[in-house]
């Protein structure tokens, strides 16, 4: 997170004025004719212009700005190398929007040889020590111009290329520098005569500022916003959203084929399938993104959070909390992909499966979990090894009888996505045919569906999700006895003791104080399984009871308070629906 907030952060260098250089006596060369138009003169002698010099960091170089003879701007002053310093600049903000529609930079120039760089900084990524660079040599004693293309200006901060930067944005710039950092010591000058745009761009309507088109072609994601107009793509109407956005960089990484495919009438549904992955319908910040560990996108399928390492399902995150109409942007380097394969197709594929496709071969139900029925399905996944643990006679007959082969496949399907996170605070889940529930529990530290262990949990499907379970279902027809209910008011005295502890352990977390953390949330947990099943299902219950003793057994203080936090979430959930 330090990275990140470091990559976004406003810059926070102190300006410093030096005055301490003794004025040049050579007399100035003659200037020549003045170019016609120009976005900055000197006519006004140095307002607006102010020097930054490496004594914010200890160095020991000098710079002063004067105006020359005829309207120019000089900068002179000594280049010192002690104190780890090298560096003096000097820069003048400009209105936003004032190089809108332009291609570069024109600078006339009259040097002493050495090579300078144009700095320019963007309201779009805002560095410590460092812009959009563009370096350039001059000539002693000769006035030349130099051009500075916006499109070939780098990111840098403290002297290092920023990965993953967005192309520099002319209508965002925000203030125009010189620099020099030429790690050559010894006295400088600079004289500009002016600076000017150049590469005028045709006038045409712009959208409103905080359209995600507005966003879209200030932030480097013109490809994603002309990805979502060819696919069609509307987002939700009367709500908020998050994108993930990939930068054009990251598409243009995909193979060439690739793309033709889904910019086609054919690959229309794959393309639309893919930019729903990279939505999540609310808006998150940053920080809130962060906090998690798991979102749901518009695809159905999940995006796994890494917080340690700034990524959302394995993209990195490079620029955060840009701001639109509809939501919140957060830029990502990489296009994700979700899984486009239905759950027959993921069953066919998967040799863990070859008893289970025959039987759903054998009882027709492959359509069912096709990709023809969006669903989504949950399929509690037997593999190989549960089939053979069926006696040879009884499961050769079971596959030659479509009526009863059907029955018990159907108890295997669920009409609705489940994942292992949630099924404790659900409890239970009717099957495809409507007339049997599949009972969720906790057993000796593992969840399981209907007494079978599920051994390997989410695997993600275009139309649903699957679990590999340890056991083969047998046909149901009736409900187990409802559960116990519990106390409203318990509930809200449960939930209430982990909002509180939520509220006051992430803040402790985030600061480094992850024992106090876990601590905290031990103590929650525990006073809320004091209040027995008046305040939850016992299936909550023994769900808390079990965090708390595998949590006791873990010496990771960062682990056990993540295991003590997903415990609660998962209550909290069943809680609410108590309250």
């Amino acid at each position: 997170m330090p990275q990140l907030l470091t990559l976004i952060s406003r810059n926070l260098a102190v300006l410093f004025a030096c005055a301490v250089c003794a004025p040049c006596a050579a007399a100035p060369a003659a200037r020549p004719p003045r170019a016609p138009e120009s976005n900055l003169e000197f006519d006004s002698g140095t307002k607006g212009w102010q020097t930054v010099l490496d004594g914010v960091m200890g160095g020991l170089s000098t710079g002063r700005i004067s105006a020359g003879d005829g309207g120019t701007l000089r900068f002179e002053g000594e280049l010192s190398l002690e104190n780890n310093g090298g560096f003096s600049q000097i820069r003048t903000a400009v209105s936003e929007g004032a190089f809108a529609g332009k291609k570069g930079l024109l600078i006339r120039v009259k040097g002493d040889g050495r090579t300078y760089q144009c700095d320019i900084r963007s309201s779009r990524l805002r560095l410590m020590a460092g812009g959009y660079q563009r370096v350039f040599e001059t000539k002693a004693g000769e006035w030349i111009e130099v051009a500075i293309p916006f499109d070939q200006c780098d990111a840098n901060s403290f002297g290092q290329r920023v990965r993953n930067a967005p192309t520099l944005d002319p209508a965002s710039i925000e203030s125009v520098g010189i620099t020099l950092s030429d790690k050559k010591e010894g006295p400088f000058a600079l004289e500009m005569d002016w600076i000017r745009s150049i590469g005028d761009a045709v006038a045409a309507e712009q959208p409103s500022a905080g359209s995600l088109a507005s966003v879209a072609g200030k932030a480097n994601l013109t490809t994603l916003l002309a990805l979502v107009k060819a696919a069609g793509l509307e987002l939700p109407k009367g709500g908020k959203v998050t994108i993930f956005a990939p930068t054009n960089e990251a598409f243009a990484k995909l193979p060439s084929a690739q793309v033709e495919f889904l910019t086609s009438a054919e690959g229309k549904p794959t393309l639309q399938a893919i930019l729903k992955h990279h939505v999540v319908a609310q808006s998150l910040e940053s920080s809130a993104v962060l906090d998690r560990r798991r979102l749901k996108a518009l695809s159905g399928q999940s995006l796994d959070i890494d917080p340690a390492a700034l990524t959302v399902d394995g993209a990195q995150i490079v620029a955060t909390d840009v701001a639109f109409d509809g939501g919140l942007v957060h830029v990502i380097d990489a296009v994700m992909l979700p899984e486009l394969r239905s759950i027959e197709e993921i069953v066919f594929a998967d040799e863990r499966f070859a008893t289970l496709r025959a039987a759903i071969d054998a009882a027709g139900l492959g359509p069912q979990l096709g990709k023809a029925n969006p669903g989504p399905w949950t399929l509690l996944a037997p593999s190989n090894k549960a089939f053979a643990a069926v006696p040879a006679e009884k499961l050769k007959a079971l596959l030659e009888d479509k009526r009863a082969l059907t029955a018990v496949l159907a108890a295997h399907v669920l009409p609705t996505a489940i994942r292992r996170e949630e099924m404790l605070s659900q409890s239970s889940a009717r099957t495809l045919l409507g007339d049997g529930v599949v009972a969720f529990a906790l057993e000796s530290g593992a969840i399981t569906a209907a007494g079978a262990r599920i051994e390997v949990a989410d695997i993600e499907a275009a139309n649903g999700i699957l679990h590999v379970i340890d056991r083969v279902l047998p046909a149901q027809s009736a409900a187990p006895a409802t559960p116990a209910t519990a106390s409203p008011q318990r509930a809200r005295q449960a939930a209430a003791i982990f909002d509180l502890a939520i509220e006051r352990g992430v803040p402790r977390f985030n600061a480094g104080d992850v024992a106090s953390c876990a601590a905290l949330y031990e103590l929650a947990i525990a006073a809320v399984v004091l209040l027995g099943e008046d305040a939850m299902s016992p299936v909550t219950k023994a769900d808390l009871a079990a965090a708390l003793e595998q949590g006791s057994a873990n010496d990771d203080a960062s682990k056990r308070a993540w295991s003590y936090r997903r415990a609660m979430d998962r209550a909290l959930e069943s809680m609410n629906s108590t309250r």
